[in-house]
Order: C-alpha cells, then sequence, then structure tokens
C-alpha cells in the first residue's frame, strides 16, 4: 500500500459497517471531554473579564471614582486596578476632614464630565416580615442613570427614584410575599423595625449574590446611617478627548482615586506577584487528575478497539493477503482511533456547548451566579479536545500492534491468537507495588508533621494556610502514582490467578472466570478503568469522613444534648433583649424541665464606655507561659452540677461562694485575682476566695470560663444574663418552635443542641451514586463485549443443552466478577488518598466511611449483576464456528 491512503479508506468503511462499535468508543471519548469542556465555558460565564468584566463593575463609563473623606493620598507607586487597596492619606491624619457624600467631584474633572452614584453596599436593615423580622443588606446608588445600566440586573419595575422607593431581590420580595408572579404586587411596601414605610417599585439582583436578601435605594434614603470615614463611588463618563489614565495623579493628590477603564478590560501586572506563580503541589494534583482521566479513556477505549480488532481478524487477514504488511494492518487499527477520536471530541465540545446554552437558567441556580455574557475559551476547548484525540489514538495503539502480529493464514481462518503461556505475578510490579504504598504513607506523614508544627506555633485555626508541604505532596503523588501503573500491571495476573477458584464456584461463575482469565486483553482493562473510577470515589469519601472527624473534634456545643438555647442581646436593638417575662414565656411555649439563666457580672462602680459595660474576669500569672485571663460567667450551682465528672465538686464549692478558676496557676493562697476585662494587664485587681477542681465543661459560654454563683456575684455588682438555657424533656416539635419565633421576633434567637450535624450526608449519597454509575458503565461496557466476542461460545454451549438462562447467568456472573475486582482495588488506592486526607484535616483518627466502602464493595457489584442479568436476551441466534 505504501501510504496512509487505503488504510484510512478501509478504516473509514469499517467504521461506518461496525457503527455501534465506533459510537461506543466515541462516547467513552466524548462523555470526558464533554464535562471539561463543560466545566471550561461554566467558568468563562461566571468569571467574565475583558469588557464583560469592566459591563458589570462601571456600567458604560469610562472610569470609576472613589472620593474619600481625606485631601490627599501619598504618591501613587502601582497603577490602579480592581485588586488594588486604598492608599493611606499622606499626612498620616486617621481624623476624617470631608464628608465624601457631600463633596461634589465635578470642578476637579474636565468641563462636560457626567457622574453618577455607582450602587454600592451600605449596611445592614432589620425589616419587618410576614412572621418574624429579619435583616437584609441595603445598596444605595443612582440605579436609574444611564451610568450604572448594566452593573445590576433589573428583573422587573424600576430603581427607586425618590428616598421613600425601593428595588429589591427576588428572595427578599418572596420572603415579604409581595410578588404576583414575577411582578411586584401593585401597592407592596417595605417596613423597617423602625417603623420606616417604603414602596417597593422594582425587582433586581446583583451578578455575583443573586440569592441574596437586598434592598435597593437611592443614596438619601433614610436606611443606614453613613460613617463620615465611608468611601463615596461615582461612575464617570469623561467628554471626548479625556483620557482617564492622566487623572489618575492629578486626582490621588486631592483625595480622590480613579480606576479607568483600561485597567479592568486589561488588568495591569500584580505588583505583589499574585496569581503569578502556582503551588508545585496543586499544579501536580490537577496534572495527576487530567492524566488518570486520559488512562481511564485510552484503558475502556482500548478494550473496545482490541474486541474491534479480533473480530475484524479475517478482514484484516485479506489485507496482508493482498499485499499488505503488518505496518498496513497497524494503520488501518490506528485510523479507526482516529476517527473515534474525532467524532468523540468534536461530538463532546458540541454537546458541552449545547448543555451550557440551553442549561442557563439551571446553571445560574447552580453557581448562584448571574452569567454576564458566554466568554468561551475556545483555546483551552481545542486543547480538551486535542487530548481527546490523543487519547483516542493511544487507545488504538496496543491492539493495532498486536493485529499486525498476526499470522496471514490464522487470519484469514478468523482465528486471533491468544497468548497461552501462563500469567505470572510480575515481581517488578510487586516492587513497584511496595515502593509507591511506603512513599504515599511517608508522605502522608510528613505532611502531619508539617501540620502539628504549623499548630504549634499559632494559636487559632490559620495555621492551615500556613502549610504548603511541596515535597511531602509530590511524595504521596509518586507513590499514589507508582500504586496505580503497578496495579494495572498486575491486573491481568491477578484475574488469571483469580480464575483458580473457578472450580469452587457454580457453573456461570465457573464460566465467567475462566473467559475473564482467557480474554485478559479486554478484562484486564476494564477493570483497571473501573478501579481507577472508583478510587477516585472512594478517595473523596474518605476526604470528606477525615474532614467531618476533623469538625466534629474541634465542635464545641452551646448546652447540653437535648437542651435549647435563648441567647439575648448585647447592645443590638433589633435582638431580643433580657426580661424574666420573656424568659418564662419561652419556658412555657417549649417543653421545659428546668430553666437556667447565665450572665456577667460587672462591679457597681463601673462606667460604660460607647455603649459597653465591663465585665469581670480572672486574672492569669504574668510569668505563666500559656495561660490567659478569663471571663467570669454567672451559673447556678445546680446547672453546674449537672455535668458528671466536674459538676457535684463545682456545684459544692459555688455554694459556698467561691470563684472556680479554670486554670490551677490561677490559684494562690486559695484567692484569685480579679480585675475589668478592660484592664486586661491586671493593673488594678482585687483577690477573691476561689478554687480549682478541674477544667469547666467544654460546653459554648462554660469553655475556659471562671464561674460564679449569682449570690456571689450579686454581692461583686450587677448581673446581667446574656443568655438562658432550658433543659427539655423531649424534643420540640415545628408548632412548638414557630410559636417561639413568633414571640422574639427573630429565628435565630433560640437554638437545640443536637450536637454536631454532619454536612457530608449528601455528598456521600452522590459519591456512592457516581461510583456505582461509573462502575456499572464499566461493567456495562466490558460485558457487552464479552457478548460479542464470545457468542460462538454461547451458541456452542446452546447446541450441547445449556438452558437459555445460561446466557443470563453467565452475564451476571461476568459483571459481578468484573465489578467486584475493580471495586475491592480502587477502594485500596482511594484508602491512600484517604489517608493522606486524613493527615492534612488532622483529623483525630484515620476515619473510615464504612457504609459507603460496604456499599461501593458489596453492593454496587451485586448492582451490576443484576442488570446484566435484567438487559441479556435469554435466546441467541446459532452462529457458525470455523475453529
Amino acid at each position: 500500500m505504501g501510504n496512509w491512503g487505503p488504510p484510512l479508506r478501509i478504516a473509514r468503511r469499517t467504521t461506518r459497517r461496525a457503527l455501534g462499535r465506533t459510537l461506543l468508543v466515541a462516547a467513552l471519548i466524548g462523555v470526558p471531554v464533554m464535562a471539561a469542556s463543560w466545566i471550561q465555558v461554566i467558568d468563562g460565564a461566571t468569571n467574565p473579564d475583558g469588557e464583560a468584566l469592566a459591563g458589570t463593575v462601571i456600567g458604560p463609563a469610562d472610569a470609576r471614582l472613589d472620593v474619600s473623606p481625606y485631601k490627599a493620598f501619598a504618591p501613587i507607586t502601582n497603577p490602579p486596578s480592581l485588586q488594588g487597596g486604598d492608599q493611606p492619606p499622606a499626612t498620616g491624619a486617621e481624623d476624617p476632614v470631608r464628608d465624601p457624600a457631600t463633596f461634589d467631584p465635578r470642578p476637579l474633572l474636565p468641563p462636560g464630565t457626567q457622574l453618577a452614584r455607582q450602587l454600592v453596599e451600605a449596611g445592614t436593615v432589620e425589616i419587618r416580615g410576614p412572621q418574624v423580622n429579619s435583616s437584609a443588606r441595603v445598596t444605595t446608588g443612582d440605579g436609574q442613570s444611564p451610568l450604572t445600566k448594566g452593573t445590576y440586573r433589573l428583573d422587573s419595575g424600576r430603581f427607586p427614584a425618590k428616598a421613600d422607593e425601593v428595588a429589591v431581590t427576588p428572595s427578599l420580595a418572596k420572603y415579604l410575599g409581595i410578588l404576583d408572579g414575577d411582578q411586584v404586587r401593585a401597592g407592596s411596601a417595605l417596613v423597617t423595625t423602625a417603623d420606616q414605610r417604603f414602596t417597593v417599585v422594582g425587582i433586581a439582583r446583583t451578578w455575583n449574590e443573586p440569592n441574596t436578601r437586598m434592598l435597593f435605594a437611592v443614596p438619601d434614603a433614610p436606611l443606614v446611617k453613613a460613617d463620615p470615614r465611608t468611601y463615596a463611588r461615582y461612575l464617570a463618563d469623561l467628554p471626548s478627548g479625556a483620557d482617564p489614565a492622566q487623572l489618575v495623579e492629578q486626582l490621588n493628590s486631592q483625595g480622590v482615586t480613579v480606576l479607568p477603564r483600561a485597567n479592568i478590560v486589561n488588568p495591569p501586572p500584580d505588583p505583589y506577584g499574585g496569581g503569578g506563580g502556582q503551588d508545585a503541589g496543586g499544579v501536580a494534583v490537577v496534572a495527576l487528575v487530567i492524566g488518570f482521566g486520559i488512562l481511564e479513556i485510552v484503558l475502556l477505549a482500548g478494550t473496545a478497539f482490541a474486541v474491534g480488532a479480533r473480530r475484524q481478524t479475517r478482514e484484516l487477514g485479506l489485507v496482508t493477503a493482498a499485499g499488505g504488511t503488518p505496518r498496513d494492518v497497524r494503520r488501518i487499527v490506528l485510523a479507526q482511533g482516529l476517527f473515534a477520536g474525532i467524532v468523540g471530541a468534536g461530538g463532546g465540545i458540541a454537546l458541552s456547548l449545547v448543555v451550557a446554552f440551553a442549561g442557563k437558567s439551571l446553571w445560574e441556580r447552580m453557581t448562584a451566579t448571574l452569567f454576564v455574557s458566554w466568554q468561551i475559551p475556545w483555546l483551552n476547548l481545542a486543547v480538551i479536545a486535542l487530548l481527546g484525540l490523543l487519547a483516542g489514538l493511544a487507545a488504538a495503539v496496543i491492539p493495532a500492534i498486536s493485529a499486525g502480529r498476526q499470522a496471514p493464514l490464522s487470519a484469514l481462518a478468523g482465528r486471533f491468537a491468544v497468548t497461552a503461556g501462563k500469567a505470572r505475578i510480575r515481581r517488578p510490579a510487586l516492587l513497584l507495588l511496595a515502593g509507591g504504598l511506603v512513599c504515599a504513607i511517608l508522605g502522608s506523614g510528613l505532611i502531619a508533621a508539617a501540620f502539628e508544627e504549623a499548630k504549634r506555633t499559632h494559636t487559632d485555626q490559620s495555621y492551615a494556610a500556613t502549610v504548603t508541604p511541596t515535597g511531602p505532596i509530590a511524595l504521596v503523588l509518586l507513590g499514589i502514582t507508582s500504586v496505580v501503573a503497578a496495579l494495572i500491571w498486575l491486573l491481568p495476573g491477578l484475574i488469571a490467578k483469580t480464575a483458580a477458584l473457578a472450580g469452587v464456584m457454580p457453573l456461570s461463575a465457573r464460566l465467567a472466570l475462566r473467559d475473564a482469565a482467557r480474554h485478559r486483553h479486554r478484562t484486564g482493562p476494564a477493570a483497571a478503568a473501573i478501579m481507577m473510577a472508583v478510587a477516585a470515589t472512594a478517595a473523596m469519601s474518605f476526604a470528606i469522613a477525615n474532614m467531618v472527624a476533623a469538625d466534629a473534634k474541634g465542635y464545641r456545643p452551646n448546652a447540653r444534648h437535648g437542651d435549647a438555647v435563648l441567647n439575648f442581646a448585647t447592645g443590638d436593638p433589633n435582638w431580643p433583649s433580657y426580661s424574666e417575662s420573656t424568659v418564662e414565656r419561652t419556658a412555657g411555649l417549649l417543653p421545659t424541665r428546668h430553666t437556667w439563666e447565665l450572665g456577667s457580672v460587672s462591679l457597681s462602680t463601673a462606667k460604660a464606655t460607647y455603649g459597653y459595660l465591663p465585665s469581670l474576669m480572672t486574672v492569669a500569672p504574668p510569668t505563666t507561659d500559656g495561660a490567659y485571663n478569663n471571663s467570669l460567667v454567672v451559673v447556678d450551682p445546680a446547672y453546674i452540677a449537672r455535668f458528671e465528672g466536674f459538676g457535684p465538686k463545682a456545684a459544692a464549692e459555688l455554694r459556698a461562694g467561691k470563684i472556680l478558676v479554670p486554670q490551677a496557676d490561677q490559684l494562690k493562697d486559695g484567692t484569685a485575682a480579679v480585675t475589668e476585662d478592660s484592664d486586661p494587664e491586671g493593673r488594678k485587681p482585687f483577690r477573691h476566695p476561689a478554687a480549682f477542681v478541674g477544667t469547666p465543661p467544654d460546653v459554648g459560654p462554660l469553655w475556659m470560663a471562671a464561674l460564679i454563683s449569682k449570690s456571689a456575684a450579686e454581692k461583686l455588682g450587677n448581673v446581667a444574663v446574656f443568655e438562658a438555657q432550658y433543659e427539655l424533656t423531649r424534643e420540640p416539635n415545628k408548632e412548638e418552635l414557630n410559636a417561639v419565633v413568633r414571640l422574639l421576633g427573630r429565628e435565630e434567637a433560640l437554638t437545640v443542641e443536637r450536637g454536631y450535624q454532619s454536612p457530608a450526608r449528601a455528598w456521600l449519597i452522590g459519591l456512592l451514586s457516581t461510583a456505582a454509575v461509573v462502575t456499572l458503565l464499566g461493567v456495562a461496557i466490558s460485558v457487552s463485549l464479552s457478548a460479542a466476542e464470545g457468542r460462538a461460545d454461547l451458541a456452542t454451549l446452546a447446541a450441547i443443552g445449556a438452558p437459555p438462562r445460561r446466557r443470563r447467568n453467565l452475564a451476571a456472573a461476568q459483571a459481578w466478577v468484573l465489578g467486584q475486582l475493580g471495586c475491592v482495588l480502587g477502594v485500596g488506592v482511594g484508602a491512600l488518598y484517604g489517608y493522606t486526607a486524613h493527615a492534612a484535616f488532622g483529623s483525630p483518627h484515620f476515619a473510615v466511611p464504612w457504609r459507603e466502602i460496604v456499599g461501593i464493595i458489596v453492593v454496587v457489584p451485586l448492582i451490576a449483576g443484576l442488570l446484566a442479568w435484567v438487559l441479556t436476551r435469554s435466546r441467541l441466534p446459532m452462529v457458525s464456528r470455523i475453529d
């Protein structure tokens, strides 16, 4: 043949004749391509740049102006950008010298400049709802100005034009019950808790937070009291010929910052290097995910190509008999991979665009973002399509090589040579497996050590952000990659060894195991693909389980399990304030056994500062490392007695009038130093009888607090109750809780302590479903190929008296064997990821999601077998056998 022309024509004709197999391979390539392309398209829509971003930030304006309360700024050292922060006043003064809201910047701008106040968040306001009050964010600006068009989306009606008008978001309108379809009911009003009434004139939303309860008002609306240090933001439409860049330095010296439109469309480089580089560990993880995804495509598609090459053995033999060389045979099979790759990659890209455009409203709800424009990353899509095409070619490589090695006479007879040698467990593969395990475990240990060291040097939870153990992460990734490669290498041998168990199996399982061992070219890659897919879902299950275990470890309950907690206001006029009547009425609405009040105590001589009355605390000795001052909490001794171990001794000391200190080093000669929390250095302390009986319970207000009884506290000063706890006889029902909400006027004021509530249940169920779908897909492909390849064997069985149901039983057994092997190995690989996650998340132990793992290992293969049994035809027409 000499060139690629005849092989391409033969491959094209074969592809058209075996259309089902071609579409199967194209689907295996196209589905991952479609998923990756869809992610890219949605990411472009949710994170616009260029003119689309500028339109959402400043609308059609030429620049954005921020008028500060200061006269001047220091000279500009970096070009302005969306990421740039405000510069300090050149004088270093902290007190404002002007009111930005009333300052007119027009004299500083070129004649003919048009200005509009941009819609910006100005604070929150409490509004009256149909049953309870709620808070809403306030955004103010000139919404009716053409310059602000595009910065927010107006769904219906209009933006407010007067001080007594507002527009609201759909979620707030729904909460208020003022919607007729998508329109605001005529005459609808919004009333604040301060009895201010506003007419609702429209429905509007922000682009990046469309589901937030928010209202829009004009700048002078009496909703939020302006802070004199708050900047006033304007959008400027400059006259023709004016250059916003020339105004940057000029207005900077007047205390006004300028952000030109050009700096939004084409952002200047970040002088601090943000975004310029990426963590090597993150890049390695992404590369590993992409590599494993391509490998999975190659394995599944390669299985289909291998079966296809066997079914066209006689056709390839005719090519050889007509003068074709082994190279021509290889080219024919590779060309089939090329065609399948083109169809799969092209179809995946096209389908991703259709799905993205058709489901726009669904994707907006899922991402909680309104799509400004479709910014399709064509270059990224081209790269994804190229990877898919290369995956299709790679999948055809090994089948092409095998087909090129066939003897012409055997190929003309339709016999495909099968390796008859005994499958062995390769020693190098075992060494690679052992080395990978060592690397993964060692890397996980180094990660855990790095996090522990960071935790010792940080007093808060910010330590995790300071740790980037790139070396250990790379070691873990190397280990996991080695384990996966070793298992793929070992799988044909493992399948053959597993077939040794066939003697003790029922007939269908015995046939399935021997068929899997005989056709390792098919079952090996399919099991490997299932293993890798299950490994991903199992890894996420382990990661979520260990993340939840870490969160549960750090969870601090607000009360004993089953108790209700009512928090009172600390200076917030819109929150329920303490009164005996409120406590008693709330107790009457709940199934209450006892009521307990917790409070703070202030000296009778204490004076409030800016509305805050200093409360008492115990003072830690200044020479003691790790000790710190503790708030003094007023409790009932009977309440403390409920806590096992600590309670009885603590209650006795409280009844004796002593303060219980949480740290033994605070105790000296039976007394503790007490002072106001406005005196953290303890310069004006006084001594009070005290005792130490152990660390207080790890419960909300009691954690690391000093305790005192109410009778002893009243001798020191005034007691202010900040919390009431209700010991309940049972779980309150929905009607009782709604009655409490109506009484208190706030949904958040009362909570019932139910312990740590894991957010992972839905995620784990979704992962289990994903594992089932992926496993069933791989099993279905392999069983379908097995049925196509084994028609002659099944016909022979039927000819010698096998009942029709035997074919169903055999398909079910093949599906179970393949799914079981892939799931078991996949869970093992996923556990390596999980062990690393246990170290990285700081889980107190290696948490194993047993329910999900059992579901993957036991239930998923059984479902695969059941579906194969149901979907397989019992009867098969007789076919002739050549060999």
